[in-house]
């Protein structure tokens, strides 16, 4: 369930059979909406592309336009890539997942004997989680590996190995310089000779900047000014000796090379993958959805395996009605610092739903009615653009007051509710999120709202 979007706008989700362009309105939609400059989608089924194309611009200051061949830099997906390089080492039986990390690791501290390779693939290391990590590197325009080890020796651990899960890009440039070990390449190379180029994916590499990139497309991000979004240069420039956390850039098409050699045994046989897409499960046997460089998730009893990253691009996997989704965007944000970047993951799972009735959520027979009412409720009440504090959180009134001006614009365009219905909704300790499909005067449309353990509105946001 996606929680980081605090915006309320239209999310342009067409229910029944959908006419050969709603796709094509849902994206430019949204990119409107969210002010995404430029952005690249592919449609793939059974390993075969069904609709590549490009929307507006991948370089503003020259009015290049996005294709489907435009080069975006992936920032996490390159997760996945890693995870995937690992397990290969585990099909040839030259590293084992629960092999201790430091017998690859040279020189690393004591307070790391008890992490495994299996622990740096889930994230359940305990090591420094994004934004908080490699906390004493000085940020240089060229940062070699060795002084981004020392900083990653530095970071305090959180907890202990296993016993949370805390997403950590320590722990893939970790897993990146176990690669490096046992293979004795560079892990630029052992990317490119294990599944670049046996798969043909001649747009993608890793990070370089000392060479030219062919058809790159420029990033963004949205700063506050004024009390409005002004878009920026994101300035992600500096060149790193390990990348293996964050550092491929790749195309749509590229990435439907990978996603069709994923129905195969090559690179990674049929079983590695499932085992790369199995919940974790931490020491108190707890799971969490995430398993080696891809969340996992269900619906309508579909398995969804899919990656992020926060430049603004996702990959999206059904794999039991081979169905690929692939959003790539210039519009990223900053791990720290205040900034706002695409919901690629509402833009993905939204173009699936328009393509796929089998991901259609259908209503709820046994919704509480006091929720639904309320969710009824507090849609109007945006759409005046009213946060009336018996029906909305202090959090909810304070996340969605900067924005209340536009959300009320968007909203009251719509109409009024004609049916309100819940079609999903999950409980997360006293809160709860649920989602709910409106049926308006103009159209349809899904929004997630979640609820407090007092039963008020602390967020409401759209989904797909």
């Amino acid at each position: 369930m996606h929680k980081s979007l605090f915006i309320v706008a239209i999310l342009a989700l067409v229910f029944g059979v959908a006419p050969a362009d709603a796709v094509d309105d849902f994206v430019r939609a949204e990119m409107k909406r969210q002010r995404v400059p430029g952005l690249a989608l592919a449609v793939v089924r059974d390993g075969r592309i069904t609709k590549a194309t490009g929307y507006g611009l991948a370089d503003l200051d020259n009015d290049v336009p996005v294709t489907a061949d435009t080069v975006f830099e992936l920032a996490s997906i390159t997760k996945q890539f890693t995870a995937s390089l690992v397990m290969m080492l585990v099909e040839e039986g030259k590293v084992r997942l629960d092999d201790k990390a430091v017998q690859y690791l040279d020189g690393a501290p004591s307070a790391w004997n008890g992490i495994t390779v299996r622990h740096l693939l889930n994230h359940t290391a305990g090591l420094a989680p994004l934004g908080k990590d490699f906390a004493s590197m000085v940020r240089l325009m060229d940062i070699p590996t060795e002084k981004m080890y020392e900083a990653a020796k530095a970071d305090p651990m959180g907890t202990a190995p296993g016993q949370k899960w805390d997403y950590s890009d320590v722990g893939y440039f970790l897993l990146g310089m176990i690669i490096e070990k046992v293979t004795g390449k560079t892990y630029a190379d052992a990317l490119s000779e294990r599944i670049l180029v046996p798969l043909g994916m001649s747009s993608s590499r890793m990070l370089d900047l000392n060479r030219p990139y062919k058809r790159l497309a420029k990033g963004y991000t949205l700063v506050r000014k004024d009390g409005g979004w002004e878009t920026v240069n994101i300035r992600r420039d500096t060149q790193r000796g390990l990348a293996s956390h964050y550092g491929l850039f790749s195309s749509v098409k590229d990435l439907a090379r990978w996603d069709a050699a994923l129905y195969t045994d090559s690179p990674l046989k049929q079983s590695t993958l499932w085992q790369m897409w199995t919940p974790t499960v931490l020491n108190d046997g707890r799971s969490f959805p995430y398993g080696f460089g891809w969340n996992v998730s269900s619906r309508n009893g579909h398995e969804r395996v899919y990656h992020g990253g926060i430049t603004g691009t996702f990959i999206l996997r059904v794999p039991s009605l081979r169905l690929t989704v692939i959003v790539l965007t210039n519009l990223g944000r900053w791990s720290s610092g205040e900034a706002r970047g695409v919901d690629a993951l509402l833009l993905a799972h939204g173009v699936a739903s328009l393509v796929e009735p089998k991901l259609r959520l259908a209503a709820i027979n046994d919704a509480d009615p006091a929720l639904v009412a309320r969710a009824r409720e507090a849609f109007v009440s945006l759409s005046v653009g009213q946060l009336p504090g018996a029906l909305f959180s202090v959090d909810a009134v304070r996340l969605l007051t900067p924005d209340l001006a536009e959300i009320a614009a968007d909203l009251s365009g719509l109409g009024a509710p004609k049916k309100v219905e819940m079609i999903d909704r999950d409980v997360d300790g006293g809160s709860q999120i649920c989602v709910f499909r409106f049926t308006l005067a103009r159209g349809t449309r899904v929004f997630a709202i979640e609820f407090d353990a007092d039963g008020k509105v602390a967020n409401f946001f759209p989904d797909a």
